[in-house]
Parts: C-alpha cells; sequence; structure tokens
C-alpha cells in the first residue's frame, strides 16, 4: 500500500473541502464588493453634484437678495450721486463677491459706474452693451433700443472681465429701481466675481481624479477645471443630457479619459454640475479589494495545507500501523498455513533425505573397509569414485533442505518481483516425492518467456502450496496433477492452473468455497482457512483465483482447475 500517494489525496482532498467552497464565497464577495464601490461611487457623484448645484443656487438668491435691499435703500436716498457713490464703495468692500456696481437709466445706458476710476473696459459703451444685453435676453422685454421703460430684473451670462492685466470670468445681475409711483426709473446691476464659483466647487475634487465644474448649456466652460480646462473657451458635450435635469453615466471627459459622471442642472439658471471621476481610480479601489482578497485566499490556504498535512500525516501513521500490524498476522497465519500444508509433504521429504543420505553412510562405510585393505592404485581409484558418490548424495541432500528452507521463508515487501515457472519447479522438488508416493503424476507445462510477476516470491508460494495440497488431497488413490503457466499480454497477466483428476467440486461447494472455515474434508483434517486465506492473498497482490470443476453427475469427466491469475511487472 502506497501511504505517501493516500498522504497526497488526503492533502487534496482537504484542500478541495475547504478551499473550493471558500473561493466560491470569496468570488460571490467580490463580484457583491464591486457592485458596492460602483453605488457608492455613483451615490456620491450624484450627491455631490446635487449638493453643489443648491450651493450655486444659493449664492445666486444671496446676490439677487443684495441688489433688492440696495435698490431699495437707493430709492430711499432719492438717487444722490454722492450718496450713491459712497454707499456703491462701502458695499464694494462688504461684499467681496462683487468687482463692481453700475446703475443703468430706463434706456440701459450707464449712469453711474463703481467701475470707471479703474480704466476697466467696462467704460466703453459697446462692452458695456454687450454685459448689459445677456441680462435683458434672459429678464427685460424687448424695446431696450427704443427707450422703453425696463419692467424686470434678472442675470446674464458670464463673460470674461479685464481687471488691469487680468482676465477674471465674471456675471452680470441687475435689479430695477422704483420711484414712490411704482414706475421704472432704473436699474442696479451688480459685477459678480464669478471665480467665486469655481472656488466653491473646487472644494469639492474627489481623490486624485474627481472634479466638479460647472458648464453652460452649449457645454462651454463657465469654471476653470482640475486638469486644465480653461473657463469660457474650452467646451464638452452634453448630448446625452439634453431634455433631463439629473442622471448618470460612463463617458468620455475633455481630456479622453473614461469617467463616471453625475450631472444635475441649476434650477432656474441654464447652468449644468458635473462631478466625474476616473473610471481607473474606481476600478483600482476594486482592484485593491481583489488583491487583498487574494492575499487572504493565499494566507488561507497556507493555513489550510498545513492543518491538512498534520492531519493527513496523523491519519496515515494510523493507518501504517494498522497495515503493519494486520500484515503481521496476515502472515504469521501464511505461516501456519503453509506448515499445515508442508505437514502434507513430509512423507516425501522424509524419503527423499533418507535415500541419499543411507548412501552417502553405506558407500562412506564401504570406502573405508576398501581403504584399509587396499595395496593397489586401481583399489584407490574405486574408492575415490564411491567417495564421489557421497559427495553427490550428499550435495543431494543439501539441495532439498536449501528448497525447503527458501520455501518457508517470507517477506513484507510490496516492491518484489517473482518467476512464476521459479516458484513452481521449487515446489515440486519438495513436493514432487510426495505425489510420487501416492501415485499421482506431476505434468508441467510452463511458458519459457513471461515477464516477472509483481508479488513477493513467499506470498505466492504459499497460495501455490494450498492450491497444490488441495490437489492432492481431492486424489487419495492416485491421479494427475497438471502445472500450466502462460501470459496474456492484453490483460498484463500471468496465469498459473494448477488441475486435478479428482472427483470435483458440486455447484453448492463452490458458492462457498472461498468463504472462512469451510471445508469439505473430514473432521480434523483441515481448518477451512487455506483457500479463503490464499484468495485474499491473491486480492491483495492485485489478482484472483478462479476455479472450474466438474463431477460425475454432470455426465463430463470430473476433475478441478484452480486459475491464479497475478499482474505482472
Amino acid at each position: 500500500m502506497n501511504f505517501e500517494k493516500l498522504r497526497i489525496r488526503l492533502i487534496a482532498a482537504f484542500l478541495i473541502v475547504s478551499l473550493v467552497p471558500l473561493s466560491v464565497l470569496g468570488y460571490k464577495l467580490m463580484s457583491q464588493g464591486e457592485t458596492l464601490i460602483q453605488e457608492k461611487a455613483s451615490a456620491y457623484l450624484k450627491g455631490l453634484a446635487a449638493r453643489n448645484a443648491d450651493a450655486i443656487k444659493g449664492f445666486m438668491k444671496e446676490r439677487e437678495n443684495d441688489l433688492r435691499n440696495l435698490s431699495g435703500i437707493l430709492c430711499l436716498y432719492s438717487l444722490d450721486p454722492l450718496l450713491l457713490k459712497t454707499h456703491f464703495e462701502q458695499s464694494k468692500t462688504q461684499d467681496s463677491p462683487y468687482l463692481g456696481f453700475v446703475l443703468l437709466d430706463n434706456t440701459g445706458h450707464p449712469v453711474f459706474s463703481t467701475l470707471n476710476g479703474d480704466q476697466d473696459g467696462l467704460e466703453d459703451e459697446g462692452v458695456w452693451r454687450s454685459a448689459v444685453e445677456s441680462v435683458l435676453e434672459s429678464s427685460l422685454e424687448p424695446g431696450f433700443e427704443s427707450g422703453e421703460a425696463l419692467p424686470g430684473s434678472g442675470t446674464g451670462t458670464v463673460f470674461m472681465f479685464t481687471a488691469g492685466n487680468r482676465q477674471i470670468p465674471a456675471l452680470m445681475i441687475c435689479s430695477r429701481i422704483r420711484e414712490i409711483s411704482e414706475k421704472n426709473c432704473m436699474h442696479l446691476c451688480g459685477l459678480i466675481d464669478f471665480r467665486r464659483v469655481e472656488d466653491m466647487l473646487r472644494k469639492s475634487n474627489i481623490d486624485k481624479t474627481g472634479e466638479v465644474y460647472l458648464v453652460d448649456e452649449n457645454g462651454r466652460f463657465l469654471s476653470a477645471s482640475r486638469f486644465g480646462a480653461t473657463a469660457l473657451e474650452d467646451r464638452i458635450s452634453i448630448l446625452a443630457m439634453e431634455g433631463k435635469t439629473q442622471g448618470l453615466h460612463e463617458t468620455m471627459d475633455y481630456r479622453g479619459e473614461r469617467v463616471l459622471q453625475a450631472y444635475q442642472k441649476v434650477e432656474s439658471f441654464a447652468w449644468v454640475v458635473l462631478a466625474d471621476q476616473d473610471m481607473a481610480e474606481i476600478l483600482n479601489r476594486i482592484r485593491a479589494m481583489g488583491r487583498d482578497a487574494i492575499l487572504y485566499g493565499i494566507f488561507t490556504a497556507v493555513i489550510v495545507f498545513g492543518l491538512a498535512f498534520f492531519i493527513s500525516t496523523m491519519i496515515v501513521n494510523i493507518l501504517k500501523s494498522k497495515y503493519m500490524y494486520e500484515k503481521e498476522l496476515e502472515f504469521q497465519v501464511i505461516q501456519k498455513e503453509k506448515l499445515a500444508s508442508l505437514g502434507l509433504l513430509i512423507s516425501g521429504l522424509a524419503h527423499e533425505l533418507n535415500t541419499p543420505l543411507a548412501n552417502a553412510l553405506l558407500y562412506t562405510q564401504v570406502a573405508k573397509e576398501e581403504l584399509d585393505e587396499s595395496e593397489s592404485k586401481t583399489d584407490i581409484q574405486v574408492v575415490q569414485q564411491r567417495l564421489t558418490t557421497v559427495v553427490d548424495e550428499v550435495r543431494q541432500g543439501s539441495r532439498i533442505v536449501r528448497n525447503l528452507l527458501d520455501f518457508s521463508r517470507h517477506s513484507q515487501s510490496d516492491s518484489q518481483t517473482s518467476d512464476a515457472n521459479k516458484i513452481l519447479r521449487q515446489l515440486m522438488d519438495i513436493a514432487g516425492p510426495h505425489c510420487g508416493s501416492r501415485k499421482i503424476e506431476v505434468q508441467m507445462e510452463l511458458e519459457k518467456t513471461m515477464p516477472g510477476i509483481r508479488a513477493d516470491a513467499s506470498t505466492v508460494q504459499a497460495i501455490l502450496t494450498n492450491l497444490v495440497a488441495n490437489a492432492v488431497d481431492a486424489m487419495p488413490q492416485g491421479g494427475t496433477i497438471r502445472l500450466k503457466t502462460r501470459y496474456v499480454k492484453v490483460l498484463k497477466k500471468v496465469k498459473i492452473e494448477i488441475a486435478d483428476t479428482g472427483p470435483g467440486i458440486s455447484e453448492d461447494e463452490l458458492t462457498r468455497l472461498f468463504d472462512p472455515f469451510f471445508t469439505t474434508k473430514k473432521s480434523g483434517e483441515g481448518t477451512g482457512l487455506g483457500l479463503f486465506v490464499s484468495y485474499e492473498m491473491a486480492r491483495k497482490l492485485g489478482g484472483d483465483i478462479k476455479v472450474v470443476s466438474s463431477t460425475k453427475d454432470t455426465g463430463s469427466r470430473p476433475g478441478t482447475v484452480f486459475t491464479l491469475e497475478l499482474p505482472t511487472e
């Protein structure tokens, strides 16, 4: 029995039983983890876009309220230019989001501006008109050119404002000023520094690649992005967002990178807040989780392997000790059965040993007398011949004893190979005289070129001894034993046939032939273990014993054939 292979199989079984369910569980957790990370990133980006849209809306509402309050104050001061200038200067200092204030008459022309002293581009009437027209398009009725009264207030578009040598994104927001008569008399416009919105959005940047920025309905950037997009110059496609106020999708951003992007339109404004993050960075979290899972799996596999090796070693050691103990018992039974079989052959051995020893004794005595009386060289030569005969007879006895010793030895090796023909010849060297004394003829048909059988010689000898002994016992009146060996190449087996011409075995007895303690002999003549032990030994060697028998009742020639099949090398 190969215990190392058993150990390897046990370890493999432990690993399969423990790691396969763990792998399946890990795969499910990984799949769910990927889904959770993507859902978490999606929810966070959508929330970020919504919060910044609300913040921008709140920021603009505050600016509208500021202008309404200033408009009310200006009404109280009856639009006194000196008071207006003082108040504008104070408001500009206190309210940092403003770059300046402009007072427009009811025809839309500037009456007063806090920016006039800065030599800014707004001194040019064309620039003023361009800035104001964006407000008029969204909140003022047509008729500006005809000098009609301005009926409302509103917000224009973001434009690039020149302050000294700097280009600043700015937004014009206006509020109407009413007299006590509730007639529109003028409009108060505030120029808002739109970089405030950009700073507010920058605070929402996420990790290394996530960012939030603002675009208009045409996809034009209203705020500079984190990675170099310039406000009022660069654009991005927003076709997928048309007709929707909010949403989430995967798309290519202005850098050509694949991003997960959430968008939210700012209520009351034609602006869209975009919050996106590179898919590669989102997936890196999943990959990091995967690497952690792999490391955990390897660590678990090492622990499981250690436990499997320890447990399998314990199991193999226990099985090995039991196997060796059972094998020792088995060989003890084999030896007992062999001795029982040898008892049937003692008479033949005694006759075989007695003859050469008696001859040796006789020739020795004669040689001694002839030496005492010898006087010539001829007598000495005769004595030498007699001594040579004595040597041959002693060698014959030695050979018989050596065969008997070889036959009685046993080995516990599982990797030996044996010659079936040699085993049969040794067996018949011992059993032949006994068969001859019982008028049993032995016929041997041994195939010359056969491979060795994968079994130790002692075990095969024990099996064949039992089969031959049973054949001898089956013919008390004499008969014929036929021993035949042949190699079946297709099956890779050697077949050894032991046939006798005895009375045969009935069908009822054939079914019980290999049962323990079953015997057809008289009480006290057999243990009923010979065939059982022989069959078990043959099966453990990877072989089999088959029997075919016929009796006189069947109408055919009686006799029994036992076939021992053993695997080759």
